[in-house]
């Protein structure tokens, strides 16, 4: 998410300006520090959800004060705690399970909450998780829902796992890619096909992709945010930059795409 934010992310919120932001999936804290400092200047609230950060949040909320909430959990429980949201930015658990039923989740803590739903920005809508599921632990995830899976490493080049080598070859990953039920972008889809919300939706196919959702009532309401949106789906832009992202997998994975 951190690479999206000067020229789309932050845009975004500028022309939103939200009063409550959720970020599932913190981290190392670098992105959370940049909507914390977003944030202060119009006395907005930032909930991140991270039930294993790389950093202190006890010292982010002596910092930032009330102005910071944070979620010591996996995310299907800590949204359920969360009555406002005005826009989530999804960077968590990269499968189909988890994601689905975040993006089931939200709409259904607004409609309970009788409030309109939230522009929604998700990352690893591209390779390598956007049609492959990553468990982090695969026990978190309900076995009707797993895809098989192994510790065995990905490559841009081939469907099937490696037998040695490869990207991330310490994770748990699905044994195959694509498929129903499996990776981050195939969990959007499925998504908005089930919903009754319109949205308008683009995917960046850079650095591990980035997928924006605006609903259609708020792209109505504020249509500059609506532009800024429309702009990255242009079909022949998403096919150049998803060329662009390849040869740079092929280059750091060191093979040839």
């Amino acid at each position: 998410m951190l690479a999206f934010w000067p020229d789309i992310v932050r845009p975004l919120l500028e022309e939103l300006s939200p009063n409550h932001i959720v970020e599932i999936g913190s981290e190392s804290g670098k992105t959370t520090k940049l909507l914390l400092d977003f944030a202060a200047k119009t006395q907005a609230t930032v909930h991140a959800i991270d039930p294993a950060p790389l950093f202190d949040p006890v010292a982010v909320r002596e910092a930032y004060g009330s102005g910071f909430v944070f979620y010591p959990e996996r995310s299907l429980k800590a949204l359920e705690s969360i009555d406002q949201i005005d826009v989530a930015l999804i960077d968590g658990d990269h499968n189909w399970y988890t994601v689905f039923h975040e993006l089931k989740l939200i709409e259904q803590r607004c409609v309970a909450n009788d409030r309109p739903l939230p522009l929604i920005v998700l990352h690893d809508v591209a390779w390598p998780y956007g049609r492959r599921d990553l468990y982090y632990d695969p026990s978190n995830i309900p076995d009707e829902f797993q895809q098989p899976w192994d510790n065995k490493g990905i490559s841009p080049t081939q469907s099937a796992l490696l037998a040695e080598g490869g990207l991330n070859s310490h994770l748990c990953h699905a044994v195959e890619e694509g498929g129903p039920r499996n990776g981050v972008l195939t969990a959007v889809e499925d998504y908005l096909k089930e919903t009754d919300v319109p949205f308008v939706a683009a995917r960046i196919p850079a650095v591990f992709g980035l997928g924006i959702l605006l609903p259609g009532p708020l792209a109505r309401a504020k249509p500059e945010l609506r532009r800024r949106v429309e702009v990255w789906s242009t079909p022949e832009v998403e096919s150049f930059i998803d060329r662009l992202e390849m040869a740079r997998i092929a280059m750091l994975t060191g093979e040839r795409s």
